[in-house]
């Protein structure tokens, strides 16, 4: 029976049938697990098991393989029951020893080979491989793999293109009082603002930036992309804000994210997470190129006033741009004889056309030309088209990246002129300020990095341009962030967080090899046990004989007599040798132990 030197108080069909509901609730199992997990799309463990499973990782397979290995075990024994049990039946008629040979190795489950009987030998190895995989089917139902959990998020964010944004910025703008609220904002992120152009410099051969660009505490991977953080832990600052809207320079800026946590309930940390969110964001075309003087002009004059020590020199550098002017004054110094030394001294001067506020163009035109230390630049003017537009935000390991999607919000007109307006401001004031008394900040960098070549230089002022202008729509965005929003100045954000966990997701290709596999065990046990609880009704099974026990085929062959000797003279042949088990007798007619005979 199932188990040696265990007295069994069940009769041969209880235990048939016990077989057939084990087996039963065994395969429910595997099928209601792997629907569970299809309908679910993914099951995580809890938090709490998660960090065990990283504390303890060796834990985890040593769990799993046991309850695969009982499973595995407890199928296995209910399949070779029922299968040993059906045999027992087919036996009792005639049947070569080869066909024996096969029904012990049904029994137990192992293989044969013999080409002679090919389709036999097919059939015991096809077993064999099925029973065999049942621990390896078990466990890779069983064992939860790490994961990528994907849980939808949804939220709203500041619109730069809503028209209740644009009226509020242009009568900010617009404001009497926008040079005492603004410039200090401006003084404050000054430096930011010339890192941020700096940062999204690729700058090329071997010399390289650094990729991360930092403000408000948020890390950007080289440029804002006129993104603002929507995700809490990436926003930044937790200090008060300095200020509400133009007068913003820093602080915490509050963000409106949820997350659809489904049916598995909210906050799950697992073991890291990362973002990826559809947003608004602000980017701009700009084209550096020498420039047109049948359209445009830019001209600079000079004022000289001597002292003992230096000259101070003061410069008018005026624009035009198609009709439209506008000018800039600087301060530089130079010997006590009003000479500048070319060597080590240098000025570039920068003026932004049309002046911002006095035009109805959301483009403008950046004028620059380098004299002294940084006559290798020619007079160059720089189209910069700013526009709004939708990007893949990407959070991950602390970093904020941006990935652009190529799909403007088809507000380039002159609806959004306040935001272009407000770039134009912030690309101004910067270019001012790079400029010393003696020295230029973006002129050294060009010197260090591209001087040689004039079409590398125009790129890299092209990422300059850019980079400024997707900072500051970054830093307009957190200060109108700050405080209340009302609804007509949002735009709804949407995305998923990816949870790295540990649990279990829907493998279709997978799950149904697996099944398939225990499937087939179910119904091949299903199908002996049905038979022989047919059988049982007509001829019941001697429960004290067990044919794939060797001891008992011992008994039993040597128990046929002489009448029943086998005939191996031809040991060629010995498989192909019918044979038959019948009843044994004994002197007073009681029914004692089988016996082999030839048949």
């Amino acid at each position: 029976m199932l188990f040696p030197n265990v007295k069994i108080c069940f009769s041969t069909t209880q235990l048939l049938l016990l077989t057939i509901f084990g087996q039963t609730v065994i395969l429910g199992f595997a099928w209601g697990f792997t629907g569970g997990v299809l309908f679910e799309d993914v099951i995580p463990l809890s938090d709490y098991i998660v960090h065990l499973i990283v504390e303890y990782p060796t834990v985890l397979t040593l769990v799993v393989t046991l309850i695969s290995t009982a499973l595995s075990i407890i199928t296995s024994m209910f399949f070779t029951f029922a299968v040993k049990e059906a045999l027992g039946h087919r036996l009792s008629g005639p049947i070569t020893l080869f066909r024996l040979r096969t029904a012990i190795a049904l029994s137990r489950p192992t293989w044969l080979l013999r080409w002679r009987f090919l389709k036999l030998s097919v059939l015991t190895l096809a077993i064999y491989v099925v029973v065999t995989l049942l621990n390896t089917s078990w466990s890779t139902l069983l064992l939860p793999p790490l994961l990528q959990w994907p849980v939808p998020m949804f939220g709203t964010e500041l619109d730069l293109g809503s028209p209740a944004f644009i009226n509020q910025l242009n009568v900010d703008l617009n404001a009497a009082q926008e040079n005492s609220v603004q410039v200090p904002a401006f003084e404050t992120i000054n430096v930011l603002t010339l890192i941020s152009g700096i940062v999204a410099i690729v700058v090329p051969g071997d010399a390289e930036t650094s990729p991360i660009f930092s403000f408000n505490g948020a890390a950007y991977n080289r440029t804002t992309g006129g993104v603002l953080s929507v995700i809490e832990e990436y926003s930044g600052s937790s200090n008060p804000a300095s200020g509400v809207g133009l007068s913003f320079s820093g602080g915490k800026v509050p963000v409106n994210t949820s997350f659809d946590w489904g049916r598995h309930g909210n906050g799950s940390v697992g073991i890291a997470k990362n973002y990826t969110v559809t947003q608004q964001g602000v980017t701009a075309d700009v084209t550096c190129q020498p420039i047109d003087r049948s359209q445009n002009s830019f001209g600079i004059t000079s004022t000289t006033t001597q002292g003992s020590v230096y000259s101070f020199f003061t410069w008018n550098a005026t624009a035009n741009c198609s009709g439209n002017s506008n000018s800039q004054t600087y301060f530089t110094i130079g010997n006590a004889a009003g000479q500048i030394s070319p060597a080590f001294e240098g000025f570039i001067p920068v003026v932004v056309c049309p002046s911002p506020g006095s035009t109805s163009s959301t483009k403008f035109d950046i004028f620059l030309s380098g004299l002294y230390k940084y006559e290798f630049l020619p007079t160059t003017v720089c189209e910069v088209v700013p526009y709004l537009t939708t990007v893949n935000v990407t959070y991950n390991e602390g970093l904020i990246s941006v990935d652009w999607t190529g799909t403007s919000s088809g507000l380039t007109d002159n609806s959004n002129l306040p935001l272009s307006q407000y770039i134009a401001n912030v690309i101004s004031y910067q270019m001012g300020s790079n400029q010393g008394m003696t020295l230029n900040t973006i002129g050294d960098f060009l010197s260090a990095y591209g001087n040689n070549n004039v079409s590398e230089m125009y790129s890299e002022l092209n990422d300059y341009f850019r980079g400024i202008a997707e900072f500051a729509s970054t830093q307009l965005r957190s200060g109108y962030s700050v405080g209340n929003i009302s609804s007509n100045m949002t735009r709804p954000t949407s995305g998923t967080m990816y949870i790295a966990t540990y649990g279990w997701r829907s493998q279709y290709r997978t799950f149904i090899l697996v099944l398939v596999v225990i499937t087939i065990i179910w119904g091949a046990t299903v199908f002996a046990a049905g038979y022989s609880i047919i059988q049982e009704r007509h001829n019941p099974s001697d429960p004290s004989f067990d044919f794939s026990n060797p001891i008992h085929l011992v008994i039993a062959a040597s128990g046929g007599g002489p009448e029943g000797q086998l005939d191996i003279s031809q040991a060629g042949n010995s498989e192909d040798i019918t044979v038959r088990f019948v009843d044994g007798v004994d002197k007073e007619g009681r029914r004692t132990s089988r016996k082999l005979v030839s048949a």
